[in-house]
C-alpha cells in the first residue's frame, strides 16, 4: 500500500509538471537575439526556469524565433534541433539543459534502481567561486550534506536519481545523478544581478527593489565577536547608526541611535524580532549565533509601516531557520582575558600631601596647622604609596559556547540552539552569565499550508556588590571611583584588618560578599506560532497567521550587612602616617537592610497577514496587509525590612517587624494598541520601481479623540542600469539605482524619560498619595497630579531621502549614498519655561516643540582576488548627522545668547577660559574692582572673559553667570565611522576592523581639585601653579580656582579604534575527512584593542565619564566547528 501511495504521488507530480508544460502557451517573435536571451524571455512569460552549465553548450549563437500560442516542448524542440542540444523538464518547472552526448539514447544514465553509490562535486556560484554551506540533499529523502570551505561535498548511500542543491540567495536546483560520476553544479543567483534578500518590515524584498534606505549586517560578521550583548558586536557596522559603549561592566550594554535626535524625548529605535516588537532589553538578550540577517530602517518610506513607534528607526532582526538536508551540528566557543582599555592616572601619596600643602599656602592656613605635611612625612610618603584599586583588580574572564543542530526535508525544518556567555569583572563578585535557547520549526502541513513554532528562552544572572551611592544602577561607577580615588597614604589592609583611617567606608570590604550584594535575575520566555496558507488558486497569495506570548520575569535582591573597619594609631610630625598598633574598632553600619523588587511583564501580539505577490509580463505586483494587536500588563512589587537580627540570614521574615522599619509598594499597568498596516508595491521592466505604505494606529497613551493617527509613506526608484542608452554607453558601471522617499512616523513611547516627556494616561486626572499635616496630626491624603492634557497626541517626523546604489569595475566596487531631512513636529514638553514660577501647579506636556535634522550617509566596498587562492575586501561606511531646535518654551525675558531655538540639541554652555593668572603682570592688567566669581583675583587662579553684565552686553568688570556662552557645538558625534579590510589564502584569513567618531567635544566631569587626606586627585595635578612653576599646566591648588564648567576643560572627543581583529584558520578539507568533520576553524580575536588616534588623553574617549568603570579590551581564542 505504502509503494503504492509513493507512486501515485510521484506520477501525479510528473503529470502536474506535464500538464503545466502542455496548457501553458507562448508566444515569441524576435529576430537575430542570442538564445540566451530568448530563453530570458521564456522566463518572464512563465514559470519555467532554465538550468545549465555555462561553457559546456553555446547559448550566445544568434538565431531568429516566431512562434504564437505553442507549447515550451515545441519552441525547445525547434530551437535546438540543430544545436545538440537536450532538455529536460522537471516537476517543479525546471527546464534542465545539457549538451547532447554521443551513443546515448533518450534521457540520461541515473542510477541504477536500488544500487546505493556515493556522489561527490563541487557547488560553485556564477563566478566559479565555491558556495560554503550549500545544502546537498537526496530527492525525497533526509540524506544529505554541506558543502566544505571549498564548495565541495561528499554525498553517501544516494539510491535516487536526484539531489537537491540549495543556499540563500540563489536558485535551488534539482541535478541528475549519473551512476557514481561526480556531480558538479553552479547556482544561479535569485534573479539576475545583485539580487540579495533584505529583511523590510513585515517582510522581505529583493535589494535591487528597494527604494527607500536599509543597512543590514549579516551572522557572518558578528559571530565570532563575544560580546555580552549584540549591540556592542554592532559597534561602527552600519552607517548612519551610532552606537556608544559608555562603560565596560560586565554585561554592559551600548546605546544605539539612528540618524541624528530628533527629540528630547525617547530616541530609542524600535526593535522587531522575528516579526514581534520588542524592546532594547529583549534585542540585547540575542547571542549573535541566533541572527541570520539583521537590517536597520533609517527612512521615513521604509519605517513607516511601523507608524508611530518608528520615529527614531526601526531595527530588524530575523533569527536562523532550518534547512534541508542532514542534521549539522555547530559549535563556537571561545575564552579569553580582558583589561581595562585606559585608566585615569591618579596622584601618589607623596604628590597629593604636596598638593594639600600648597593648598594650605594659598588658603593662607596657618603653617602650625595639622593640617600641613611635615617634612618627615613628606618623606615617608616619597617612599610609601598605597594604590586601593591595584589592590582590588582582577583578571576578567570572558567566555562564550554556542551550539546549535539544524536539518529537515522537504516536510520539516528545524534548528535548535543554545548559548552560553560568562564575564567576571574586574573587581571580586562582579559577574554576568547570559543564557539563551532557541527552537525554529518549520513543517509543511500539506503542500500549501505551513506552520512554525518557534520557543526562546533567555536567563541573565548580574552580581555585583551593594554599594549605598549606585543608586541602583548597573554602571559599577561610583565604587569604582571610590577605589580610584581613595588615597595612596594609607594601606587597604595592614596586618590583614580593613583600615578605617582616613575612610569613611572601605570598597575593598564592600567587593566583598561579607558587606552584601546586589543581585539580578532576568527570565524571559517567548513563544512564537504561525500558520501561513498559499492560496493555490490565485497565484501570488498567501494568507498568514502568527500569535507571540511574551513572559519577562525580573527579581532583583540587594542586602546590607554591616562590617568592621580598624582604626590605627598615627604617627610622623602632624599625625599622617599609620602605625600597625590598632587604636579602636568602628562598626560601618549603613542602616542594614533587605530589599527585594519584584518586576512581571506579559504581553501577545497578535498579526494577521495578506500578501500577494506575482509578475505579468514586465509588471512586477506586490501587495500587503497586516491587522496587529498587542496588549501587555506590567505588576511591580518591592519589600524592605531594616535592622536584622543576624547579617547572616538574608530573608526578609529576620528582619525587624516594626511598620517604621519595613516598607511595601507595588503597582500594576497595562498598555495596548491596534493597527492596520498596508503597502503596495509594483515594479515595471526590472527598471521602474514604486511603493507606497500606510499605518493607522491607535495608542492607550493618548484620549480617545486623539487616539488613532494615520502614517503614510511613498517611495519610487529607477534602476538607470537597465536601460538601453546605459547599457550601450556606460562600460565603467555595472549597475546604478537611483531613489527617493517621503514618509510620516510617529512616535508614542513617552515613558519618563526626563522632566520634559509625559507619562501614559497624562489626558486623564491622576492623583498622588501625600502625606501632611492636619491640625498638628500627621495624615495621609491624596493630591492632584499634573494638569492633565486631553490634547496630547504622538510625535510626529516627516522624512525626505535621497539615494543612490552603484557597482563598478564588474562589480567589485560597490557604493551607496543616502542623504536625509527629518523634520519632527508635535514633541511633547511642558511649558514650564514660560510660566511664572508662583504658577501653583504642575504643567501638563503639549505637542508643540519642533527639531530638524539632516544627514548623509556612505557605504564603499571593494572586493577581488589575486591568482585562485588569495582574496581580500576593504569596506568603509560614513555617517554624518546633525539637528536644530526650530520652536521650544523660551522665557519671555530670556537673553538671546541663552536661547536654544537655531542650534543642535547636545549644545553646552560654560565659560570661555582666557588663561591662568600666572605672574603679578597679568593681575596688574584687569580692571579695578575685577572679580571672578566674587572673588577677588590671586595669582594662580584660571581667568574668564568678561562677555556682559547682568542688563547689558558690555563687560562690566565681573566674572559671573552672565558671562557664559555656548563652548561645545556638539556633545554626541555628528560624524561616526567604520573599517573593515582583509584577506583570505588557502584556510587563512585576517579581518581587521576599525571604528571612530569625530566633530564632538567632550567637557571633563571632575574638575575641582580635592584638599583632603582622604582622596586624591587626577595626576595632572601634579603639574598646578606656584609660585616656583608659574608656567604650570593647571592652576593653583584650590577648589575653587578653576571648578566651572569652561573651554580650560574642554577635548576633541574625536577618535579611531583598533575595535576587532580576527585571524583565522580553517582546516583543509584533506584533514577535515581524516577527522570527520565538516568544518574545523580556529581563531583568534580581539577587541578594543588600542586607539589609533585620541586627543583626550586623560582617559578612553567612549567612556562616559573620566570617573566611569572603564571599557575592556579582549583577547580570545575560539574555534568553530560542524558536522
Amino acid at each position: 500500500m505504502r509503494l503504492t501511495t509513493l507512486a501515485l504521488i510521484a506520477f501525479s507530480l510528473n503529470i502536474s509538471a506535464t500538464v503545466y508544460s502542455q496548457k501553458t502557451k507562448l508566444s515569441l517573435d524576435v529576430s537575430n537575439q542570442s538564445i540566451k536571451e530568448i530563453l530570458f524571455l521564456i522566463e518572464n512569460q512563465s514559470e519555467f526556469r532554465f538550468i545549465y552549465e555555462s561553457g559546456k553548450i553555446n547559448l550566445d549563437k544568434k538565431v531568429s524565433v516566431r512562434e504564437k500560442d505553442q507549447s515550451v516542448e515545441t519552441i525547445l524542440n525547434r530551437l535546438f534541433a540543430k544545436e545538440g542540444i537536450k532538455y529536460e523538464i522537471t516537476e517543479n518547472n525546471l527546464i534542465l539543459i545539457n549538451p547532447a552526448e554521443k551513443n546515448d539514447g533518450p534521457g540520461i544514465p541515473v542510477v541504477a534502481q536500488g544500487k546505493k553509490v556515493t556522489i561527490t562535486g563541487v557547488v560553485m556560484d556564477a563566478n566559479g567561486e565555491p558556495v560554503i554551506g550549500a545544502n546537498v540533499v537526496e530527492k525525497g529523502t533526509t540524506n544529505g550534506t554541506i558543502t566544505d570551505v571549498d564548495g565541495k561535498y561528499i554525498l553517501d548511500n544516494v539510491s535516487g536519481k536526484s539531489l537537491l542543491v540549495s543556499y540563500i540567495g540563489y536558485i535551488s536546483q534539482e541535478v541528475t545523478v549519473r551512476d557514481g560520476s561526480p556531480v558538479n553544479v553552479k547556482l544561479l543567483e535569485d534573479t539576475q544581478k545583485l539580487e540579495e534578500v533584505v529583511v523590510v518590515g513585515y517582510g522581505i524584498q529583493k535589494k535591487v527593489n528597494l527604494t527607500g534606505s536599509v543597512s543590514s549586517v549579516s551572522a557572518e560578521e558578528i559571530q565570532d565577536t563575544p560580546a555580552s550583548s549584540l549591540s556592542n558586536a554592532l559597534v561602527g557596522k552600519i552607517a548612519g547608526v551610532l552606537l556608544t559603549q559608555s562603560g565596560g561592566k560586565p554585561g554592559a550594554s551600548s546605546d544605539m541611535t539612528v540618524r541624528a535626535k530628533g527629540t528630547w524625548n525617547d530616541t530609542e529605535p524600535l526593535y522587531v524580532i522575528d516579526g514581534i516588537i520588542r524592546d532594547k532589553f529583549a534585542f540585547d538578550g540575542l547571542d549573535a549565533s541566533e541572527v541570520e540577517n539583521l537590517s536597520v530602517l533609517k527612512d521615513g518610506a521604509s519605517a513607516a509601516i511601523y507608524g508611530a513607534r518608528a520615529a527614531n528607526g526601526v531595527v530588524l532582526v530575523t533569527t536562523k531557520k532550518g534547512k534541508m538536508g542532514k542534521p549539522v551540528i555547530s559549535y563556537t566557543g571561545s575564552i579569553g582575558l580582558s583589561d581595562a582599555t585606559k585608566i585615569p592616572e591618579t596622584q601618589n601619596a607623596y604628590n597629593q600631601a604636596l598638593f594639600i600643602n600648597h593648598n594650605r599656602d594659598v588658603e593662607n592656613v596657618d603653617p602650625t596647622d595639622l593640617s600641613y605635611y611635615t617634612d618627615d612625612e613628606l618623606e615617608y610618603f616619597r617612599k610609601n604609596n598605597y594604590n586601593w584599586l591595584d589592590e582590588a583588580w582582577k583578571q576578567p574572564l570572558v567566555t562564550r559556547h554556542s551550539l546549535n543542530v539544524s536539518g529537515g526535508n522537504e516536510r520539516v525544518r528545524y534548528f535548535i540552539g543554545g548559548n552560553y556567555y560568562y564575564e567576571t569583572g574586574s573587581f571580586d563578585n562582579l559577574s554576568f552569565k547570559k543564557y539563551n535557547l532557541r527552537s525554529n520549526i518549520e513543517a509543511n502541513i500539506t503542500k500549501d499550508l505551513v506552520a512554525t513554532l518557534n520557543l526562546n528562552m533567555d536567563i541573565r544572572n548580574d552580581h555585583k556588590p551593594y554599594w549605598r551611592y549606585d543608586n541602583d544602577n548597573d554602571t559599577m561607577n561610583d565604587l569604582y571611583k571610590a577605589l580610584l580615588f581613595r588615597t595612596g597614604q594609607v594601606p587597604p589592609y595592614v596586618n590583614g584588618l580593613p583600615t578605617g583611617s582616613f575612610v569613611e567606608w572601605h570598597p575593598l570590604e564592600i567587593l566583598g560578599d561579607n558587606t552584601g550584594y546586589n543581585r539580578k535575575k532576568y527570565s524571559n520566555y517567548e513563544a512564537n506560532i504561525s500558520l501561513q496558507y498559499n492560496v493555490p488558486f490565485v497565484k501570488g497569495l498567501s494568507l498568514k497567521l502568527l500569535f507571540n506570548k511574551y513572559n519577562r520575569h525580573t527579581f532583583i535582591k540587594q542586602f546590607n550587612r554591616p562590617y568592621s573597619l580598624y582604626e590605627f594609631k598615627m604617627t610622623g610630625g602632624h599625625n599622617h602616617i599609620v602605625t600597625d598598633v590598632v587604636d579602636f574598632v568602628k562598626v560601618r553600619n549603613d542602616g542594614d537592610y533587605l530589599e527585594e523588587k519584584y518586576d512581571t511583564k506579559d504581553s501577545y501580539q497578535l498579526n494577521g497577514y495578506i500578501t500577494y505577490a506575482n509578475k505579468f509580463g514586465k509588471h512586477d505586483v506586490g501587495a500587503l496587509f497586516v491587522y496587529e494587536q498587542t496588549e501587555g500588563t506590567v505588576d511591580w512589587f518591592n519589600g524592605r525590612r531594616n535592622y536584622f537580627i543576624s547579617s547572616a540570614v538574608d530573608q526578609l521574615f529576620a528582619g525587624s517587624s516594626d511598620s517604621k522599619n519595613s516598607t511595601v509598594d507595588g503597582k500594576g499597568e497595562e498598555t495596548g494598541r491596534i493597527s492596520y498596516i498596508g503597502r503596495l508595491n509594483y515594479g515595471y521592466d526590472d527598471k521602474y520601481l514604486v511603493e507606497a505604505s500606510f499605518r493607522y494606529d491607535g495608542s492607550v497613551n493618548f484620549a480617545p479623540k486623539n487616539r488613532w493617527g494615520f502614517f503614510p509613506s511613498a517611495s519610487l526608484a529607477w534602476r538607470v542600469s537597465e536601460e538601453k542608452f546605459f547599457k550601450e554607453n556606460v562600460r565603467f558601471m555595472n549597475y546604478l539605482k537611483l531613489r527617493t522617499s517621503i514618509g510620516l512616523l510617529g512616535n508614542d513611547r513617552i515613558v519618563l524619560k526626563d522632566k520634559n516627556a509625559v507619562s501614559g494616561w497624562q489626558w486623564m486626572q491622576r492623583y498622588n498619595l501625600v502625606d501632611g499635616a492636619y491640625f498638628g496630626s500627621l495624615s495621609s491624603g491624596v493630591a492632584a497630579d499634573v494638569i492633565p492634557n486631553v490634547d496630547i497626541t504622538w510625535e510626529k517626523s516627516l522624512t525626505y531621502n535621497f539615494g543612490l546604489d552603484a557597482t563598478f569595475l564588474n562589480n567589485k566596487l560597490s557604493l551607496n549614498v543616502d542623504a536625509f531631512y527629518r523634520h519632527t513636529y508635535d514633541i511633547l514638553g511642558d511649558r514650564a519655561a514660560s510660566v511664572p514660577a508662583t504658577f501653583g501647579a504642575k504643567m501638563p506636556s503639549e505637542n508643540y516643540a519642533v527639531i530638524d535634522a539632516r544627514g548623509f550617509e556612505v557605504e564603499l566596498g571593494y572586493n577581488d582576488k589575486i591568482g585562485d587562492d588569495f582574496k581580500y575586501y576593504v569596506k568603509g561606511n560614513l555617517g554624518y548627522a546633525v539637528n536644530e531646535v526650530i520652536t521650544k518654551d523660551e522665557a519671555e525675558n530670556l537673553r538671546s545668547y541663552k536661547s536654544e531655538i537655531g542650534y543642535s540639541t547636545d549644545r553646552k554652555m560654560g565659560y570661555i577660559a582666557t588663561g591662568i593668572l600666572r605672574t603679578q603682570a597679568d593681575l596688574d592688567a584687569l580692571p579695578e574692582g575685577y572679580t571672578i566669581f566674587g572673588q577677588k583675583p590671586e595669582l594662580g587662579m584660571l581667568n574668564y572673559r568678561d562677555l556682559r553684565g547682568a542688563n547689558s552686553d558690555e563687560p562690566d568688570g565681573v566674572i559671573d553667570d552672565n558671562d557664559k556662552d555656548w563652548i561645545i557645538n556638539h556633545t554626541t558625534p555628528p560624524l561616526n565611522y567604520g573599517i573593515s579590510l582583509g584577506g583570505s589564502w588557502k584556510g587563512i584569513s585576517l579581518d581587521i576592523f576599525l571604528q571612530g567618531v569625530a566633530g564632538n567635544d567632550i567637557m571633563i566631569d571632575m574638575r575641582g581639585a580635592q584638599a583632603r587626606p582622604q582622596e586624591t586627585n587626577f595626576d595632572f595635578w601634579t603639574d598646578h601653579w606656584t609660585p616656583e612653576n608659574v608656567n604650570a599646566a593647571f592652576p593653583r591648588a584650590s577648589r575653587n580656582a578653576a571648578g566651572e564648567e569652561s573651554t580650560f576643560w574642554v577635548r576633541d572627543g574625536s577618535f579611531m579604534r583598533l575595535k576587532n581583529v580576527n585571524l583565522a584558520y580553517a582546516l583543509p578539507k584533506s584533514v577535515l575527512t581524516k577527522l570527520g568533520v565538516a568544518q574545523l576553524k580556529f581563531f583568534l580575536t580581539g577587541n578594543n584593542l588600542c586607539l589609533l588616534q585620541n586627543k583626550m588623553k586623560y582617559y578612553d574617549p567612549e567612556n562616559s565619564s573620566i570617573r566611569a568603570y572603564p571599557l575592556m579590551r579582549s583577547y580570545s581564542f575560539g574555534v568553530n566547528l560542524s558536522f
